[in-house]
């Protein structure tokens, strides 16, 4: 792989020209930001000087004002500028960055945006065409709006957990991702492309709330929900519906060992027959357990258990190899440390290296998105907290004398490389 600098802002880049202020920390607005910085959004994270981001925190030896591997996954591609908003005036200079945007991305705590001035009724009057973006975990009000939430949090009051309820022991487990913080991330983006189509066309800007609530619920539902809202009109009593129906279709979808690895696939789709002949055993189609789609959700773990010990006696490519002759979808297991030398992912480029200048050379994914007419940026640019406070300050009117007086007075912060 070769280094892929920054791009810049151009024409090129779909979302050229937008400015994104964002207030955010942790996983869910950081990644909202960095994916519009991605499509060629110019995009400045504000952080309090005493009190930045706590992801930059996060490893061995990172300081308070450092840069980590996560943080800049989060956070690469965009700009950095520190504001005090303990202070009067740091709350003046918050709310002349944030109305001065197009785009105002937070994910505080309700509540808490009115606080330090940056409530939606009060930058909407500055700017009536700013799209203000507020994640949460439940909204605004409510009965539990004023608790701190996070991704495990919602995981469990959505169902989520529940669903990856192990059929054996019974015990409920959490998806170890931040899962729902990444998916409120892409909801924001996609509610931003959206409010900025429609400001092209009536000059209004909006609100946009995403509670995180919501956005797993989305997520969740179409298949982890499925027995849920089949309670309307079950196709089984519930008190005769097997666990692993219940759990439906994560159910079938299995990884089983090879002699020399593992493989991932799911036993209920099609060609059935085709996954019979593979594994040399035509029997299976005439097994009345299996002879139709029915029959095999009702014995899935014998099912399952068959067709493991069929895999287990054969390699991974040996396997594969046969799955591929007759048309039935599995992949072998991939260690995260190898996924860079995945050959689709090679050939389609989507994992960039280069040198970050503050944490060595790393890897990334490239944007997710190809467009036909127009390209996105690979964000590679990274700082400490307060590295552009500077410019960014002047940008929205305030001079060179105007900034120091800021920083003499506590109210803003600069930074050099080393985080000071």
């Amino acid at each position: 792989m070769v280094d892929e600098p920054d791009t810049g802002f151009t024409v090129d880049n779909p979302l050229s020209g937008v400015k994104v202020v964002e207030i955010t920390n942790i996983y869910s607005g950081p990644m909202a930001g960095m994916l519009l910085a991605e499509l060629g959004a110019d995009v400045v994270k504000v952080e309090g000087p005493d009190g930045p981001d706590p992801v930059r925190a996060g490893g061995q030896g990172a300081g308070p004002d450092a840069v980590n591997s996560i943080f800049y996954s989060l956070n690469r591609g965009k700009r950095f500028c520190a504001v005090n908003a303990k202070s009067e005036r740091g709350r003046e200079v918050l709310a002349e960055l944030a109305a001065s945007a197009d785009v105002f991305l937070h994910n505080i705590r309700p509540g808490k945006p009115e606080e330090i001035g940056v409530g939606y009724e009060h930058l909407s009057a500055m700017n009536p065409g700013l799209i203000y973006v507020a994640i949460s975990g439940v909204g605004n009000d409510g009965p539990v709006a004023h608790l701190p939430v996070y991704d495990y949090v919602m995981q469990a009051k959505v169902g989520m957990v529940d669903y990856q309820r192990d059929l054996a022991t019974g015990r409920s487990d959490l998806v170890h991702q931040v899962v729902i913080d990444k998916t409120s991330a892409m909801a924001a983006v996609q509610g931003v492309l959206a409010a900025l189509y429609l400001r092209e066309k009536t000059g209004r800007g909006q609100r946009i709330d995403v509670p995180m609530i919501a956005a797993g619920l989305a997520f969740l539902w179409p298949d982890g929900m499925a027995a849920a809202h089949a309670e309307l009109e079950p196709a089984i009593p519930l008190e005769q519906m097997p666990p692993w129906l219940e759990s439906a279709p994560g159910s079938f979808l299995v990884v089983l060992p090879t002699t020399d690895g593992e493989i991932a696939t799911g036993l209920l789709l099609p060609p059935w027959d085709g996954l019979c002949l593979a594994l040399e055993r035509v029997d299976w189609v005439t097994d009345e357990r299996f002879t139709d789609q029915f029959s095999r959700i009702l014995n899935l773990p014998k099912l399952i258990e068959e067709v493991g010990g069929e895999v287990a006696k054969h390699t991974t490519a040996e396997v594969l190899a046969r799955f591929e002759e007759h048309d039935f979808a599995a992949g072998a297991v991939t260690s995260r440390r190898d996924v860079h030398n995945d050959e689709t992912v090679r050939h389609l480029g989507l994992i960039t290296e280069h040198d970050t200048g503050h944490i060595g050379r790393v890897r990334q994914p490239a944007p997710m998105w190809t467009f036909s007419g127009t390209g996105t940026r690979i964000t590679t640019s990274i700082g400490h907290t307060g590295a552009d406070t500077r410019a960014v300050l002047s940008e929205v009117g305030f001079d060179e004398v105007a900034v120091d007086r800021l920083i003499a007075d506590g109210v803003a912060r600069i930074a050099t490389d080393s985080g000071a």
